[in-house]
């Protein structure tokens, strides 16, 4: 069976990941060994190739267009989130949201009523994209999502159900989206969970619609039982809600490892000695980020096997030249870009989380002392730290890596240590340059780079991180006290300790209020949209869109 009719149907046609940090990966860090070899997460220049081929589907109007060449508001939403996944495109991405405002109603309505899928994406793209769920073209998408819910804690209706709108898929994707709205656990959603977690079946996955009209006995050639399409959003919004139990994680790591294909990628239906399938880039994409959403690396070896691994699998369909190089093919018409293919895999080679605001951690975070000893709070993953080992200057920041999955210190001598997924690009004391005024450090949107910055303005660029001009070298009336990137990398800002703000590369400068000039900045943050200064006692925001 080729489930790609029946998920477009739906409207959906989804490739979403909830998902927590990957396991580090780095020598010394905390966690499960990877296999030699094995490629990582994320994919960072593969993510980015394949989101900017996204980006030059969207049409003026904001829309992605169906093979029809007419708006499909479903192309479009997942689109958002690939860009969003890849930090490409953010222009891109605030005009697709804006067309999607237009008509929600029109997008949403399945079978008559509210649909629980088309909802759910709408709040996870606006979310990744900087909108405000709760009003969101006129209308609030928590509040209507609610709504679908029936007293059995199962979203959308009797109808939607019949008609493949609603049921277990859409159910994993209901509750990714309410917590990446803020609405987790308690008694408001336990019946909703509960249901999800009761439509586990033996094996560990999950059957497409409630196993009242599916059945947990899978067969490929009957398109019954469980499937990895189906298990992956099941388990990323039982993630989303806390409620991942050992047992859930248990079964559905056996489901996924047990359906493996030999290549190391997955398809449709769990592979077998008695009905060996093949790969395709949708469900691969799919397993991986329930991988991840599990705490589990697909680089590990529990699903490498010799030279078969998930991430070669799944890149092995990745376009490498003609026009469509960078998009993703599907199985079913090889050699040519796919629009679904692409979506889904953007986000799972990138390895970000779409089960929180993009660029937020829900109150998690990591504080790092001089020593360089980090301390994780609020549920943040520590992957190392370079407390306890010889400096040769203090720390004097931190920064992460887009996913969470790792970090760098910097100290003042521009000494980088990575942990995690971070990767070492490079350091001043390495290229031979005598600093000691590093005051801080900004990661590249990839993950593949860094900036340092000195408290005369200079700024130093490693790996993938270009450097965009800096205010070294000119009169300052005080030192600068930190930098911030912009979403694409293609600038960044310096702040100084008077509150003056020095924009370069596509960074745009804002003016801020003399009474901010006057309290002094102490460090300077940016967002999607915007730059914001930090004062002491007082946060100020100047709008760069």
């Amino acid at each position: 069976m080729n489930p790609r009719p029946r998920l477009l149907v739906l409207g959906i046609a989804l490739g979403l990941a909830l998902a927590f940090s990957v396991p580090p990966v780095t020598a010394g860090a905390a966690g499960r060994p990877e296999v030699a070899g094995a490629p990582t997460l994320p994919q960072s220049a593969a993510a980015q190739a394949s989101a900017q081929w996204l980006a030059r589907q969207l049409t003026p109007g904001g829309w992605v267009p169906n093979a029809s060449d007419q708006p499909s508001p479903s192309f479009t939403v997942n689109t958002v989130l690939a860009l969003a996944a890849a930090r490409v495109d953010p222009a891109g991405v605030h005009a697709a949201l804006a067309y999607l405002a237009t008509d929600v109603d029109g997008y949403v309505t399945q079978n008559g009523a509210d649909g629980p899928g088309q909802l759910a994406l709408l709040i996870l793209a606006a979310e990744a994209g900087g909108a405000d769920p709760t009003d969101f073209g006129g209308t609030n998408l928590v509040a209507r999502l609610l709504a679908t819910e029936q007293p059995s804690g199962l979203f959308g209706t009797e109808t939607q159900v019949a008609n493949y709108a609603a049921g277990n898929y859409e159910q994993g994707l209901a509750l990714q989206a309410l917590g990446v709205a803020g609405v987790r656990g308690g008694s408001r959603l336990a019946a909703a969970v509960h249901y999800l977690v009761d439509q586990q079946c033996a094996d560990g996955g999950w059957s497409f619609t409630a196993q009242a009209t599916d059945t947990c006995v899978v067969s490929a050639t009957d398109f019954t039982g469980p499937d990895t399409n189906s298990t992956a959003p099941a388990v990323q919004g039982l993630a989303a809600q806390g409620a991942v139990t050992p047992a859930v994680a248990s079964g559905a790591l056996g489901f996924y490892a047990a359906g493996q294909d030999a290549d190391g990628g997955w398809s449709y239906y769990p592979s077998s000695a008695g009905a060996p399938q093949s790969t395709d880039p949708d469900s691969t994409a799919f397993v991986i980020q329930a991988l991840v959403a599990l705490g589990r690396s697909p680089s590990g070896p529990d699903f490498v096997h010799g030279s078969a691994d998930p991430v070669s699998a799944l890149l092995a369909f990745q376009l490498t030249s003609g026009p469509g190089a960078g998009a993703f093919e599907s199985s079913y018409a090889p050699g040519s870009p796919d629009v679904t293919a692409s979506f889904q895999a953007t986000a799972a080679v990138a390895g970000v989380s779409f089960a929180y605001p993009l660029g937020l951690s829900d109150g998690a975070y990591w504080l790092v002392a001089s020593d360089g000893v980090v301390a994780s709070l609020g549920g943040a993953a520590f992957h190392g730290s370079m407390g306890g080992q010889p400096l040769n200057a203090p720390i004097v920041g931190l920064a992460a890596t887009p996913d969470g999955g790792g970090y760098w210190e910097v100290a003042s001598d521009g000494g980088i240590f990575a942990f995690g997924d971070a990767a070492y690009q490079g350091s001043l004391p390495h290229l031979g340059v005598t600093v000691d005024d590093i005051v801080g450090i900004a990661a590249a949107p990839a993950g593949g780079g860094y900036w340092a910055v000195a408290a005369d303005g200079g700024v130093f660029a490693f790996g993938t991180a270009a450097f965009h001009g800096s205010i070294g070298g000119q009169p300052l009336v005080r030192p600068v006290v930190g930098m911030a990137s912009t979403p694409d990398g293609g600038g960044y800002w310096e702040a100084a300790a008077d509150s003056g703000v020095f924009a370069f590369g596509t960074a745009r400068f804002s003016p801020l209020p003399p009474t901010v000039i006057a309290a002094g900045a102490t460090g300077i943050v940016a967002g999607p949209s915007i730059v914001g200064v930090a004062v002491p006692g007082r946060t100020i925001t100047a709008t760069t869109t």
